[in-house]
């Protein structure tokens, strides 16, 4: 993430509905997939990272195709995060 300025993070409930959002996100914008996590009691979430726009459009994207087949619980951008951020992600 040194080189990128945004993290965005769609959290949904059931693991086709992050699926299908994190397959939207990377499809419509230039982001590329961190991680996924597997939260508890059914609760999944993906993070993508890339420039702000991107990031944005692509959390727009996921979430709008996610909440298609399931339920999005949430969604966030990070403009510019932290380096202690970067830590909690398993690369």
């Amino acid at each position: 993430m040194a080189n990128r300025n945004a993290i965005g993070i769609v959290e949904t409930k059931g693991f086709a509905p992050l699926v299908v959002g994190v397959d939207a996100a990377i499809k419509a914008a230039n982001v590329e997939m961190v991680e996924w996590r597997q939260v508890g009691s059914g609760y999944v979430s993906f993070v993508v990272e890339g420039d702000v726009a991107a990031v944005r459009a692509a959390i727009d994207a996921g979430v709008e195709a996610a909440s298609r087949i399931g339920e999005v619980v949430s969604e966030l951008v990070i403009a510019r995060p932290t380096e202690e951020l970067e830590q909690s992600f398993d690369r």
